[in-house]
């Protein structure tokens, strides 16, 4: 019924240009000849659809591998996060460390001050002590008595050089302890400008690295919202070549069915043309012939026609 319809309007069209009634033309088409012209529209349009399949398929598998190559720059990018991210976890447990290897030392250093403090303030009083005993022992050897007393009780010094030994030994300790504790100022003082150092240079890593991801993000986005639009203007794409494509097919098998039907029903032999627009020209001319056709047996033949039937009924 759908293809009588479409027939049916393609002659009103053709007899309104020509200025003949389309009956003339419909009363020739068959359910057969019909029945043929639908299953060839049906072939035509399964193979166009056949072929947008594919095209559309080749499309999809380059979207495809797009797609495939922003998930892979994704996972480089994560993969790159999480090693920054690690990163910055062992920076921070280094700074941690050096933190507290600071703190250990500067309590090893107020304790080796303090220990210092007691050394010079013992150091201060033997050697007081000292002056004392030569003022003492210019002006009263009797201490040296009293010395050689002493070493007579204690067991630990036989002699009075070995006293003087053992401050000779404190006071190389004493010494050596400042020595030691002018290393560790020296060295904890190093130690902070380079943490320092280091820290700010992170940190500038850190506001850079940031930077960067949010531009990236930005670009994703970006690139997110005009694949969008690609689609659709693909789809859009898709959807009007369809239609063309398939008014396209109704046209040349409406042009083809009444080419042949012409070619059929006309004395004249017309070449096999395969082209739309050659059909419709010989078309137009048949339509044209059957025009004139008419129009002259409206004038002439109608009213022998008439005066032959007149006759014989007046026989009768």
């Amino acid at each position: 019924m759908s293809g009588q319809g479409e027939d049916t309007s393609f002659l009103k069209n053709m007899g309104k240009r020509k200025t003949m009634p389309h009956t003339l033309v419909l009363e020739h088409v068959s359910p057969a000849t019909r029945l043929l012209e639908k299953r060839r529209q049906m072939f035509e349009v399964q193979e166009a659809l056949e072929q947008q399949k594919q095209e559309f398929f080749r499309k999809e598998e380059v979207f495809k591998r797009r797609e495939e190559g922003l998930k892979k720059k994704d996972l480089e990018l994560q993969e790159s996060l999480i090693r920054f991210s690690k990163f910055l976890q062992e920076n921070d447990s280094k700074r941690t460390r050096a933190e507290k290897k600071a703190a250990d030392e500067i309590k090893l250093r107020h304790q080796k001050e303090a220990e210092i403090e007691q050394l010079n303030a013992a150091h201060a009083e033997e050697k007081l002590k000292k002056k004392n005993t030569s003022d003492v022992v210019e002006k009263n050897m009797s201490y040296q008595k009293y010395l050689e007393t002493v070493l007579d009780v204690a067991d630990e010094y036989h002699e009075i050089n070995d006293l003087l030994m053992r401050y000779a030994t404190l006071e190389a300790t004493n010494n050596d302890l400042r020595n030691h504790s002018k290393e560790c100022e020296h060295k904890t003082e190093e130690t902070r400008t380079k943490t320092q150092a280091y820290s700010k240079k992170k940190t500038d890593e850190i506001l850079n690295f940031n930077n960067i991801i949010s531009r990236l993000k930005k670009e994703l986005e970006q690139r997110e919202l005009d694949a969008s639009v690609f689609q659709q203007e693909k789809d859009q794409a898709l959807l009007v070549a369809s239609q063309k494509t398939l008014e396209h097919g109704q046209v040349c098998m409406a042009s083809d069915n009444l080419f042949h039907r012409c070619v059929t029903r006309s004395k004249v032999n017309h070449p096999a043309y395969t082209n739309p627009m050659d059909q419709l020209g010989v078309i137009g001319d048949w339509i044209s012939d059957l025009g004139l056709i008419v129009k002259q047996w409206r004038t002439s033949g109608k009213s022998q026609w008439l005066q032959t039937h007149g006759h014989t009924r007046n026989k009768e």
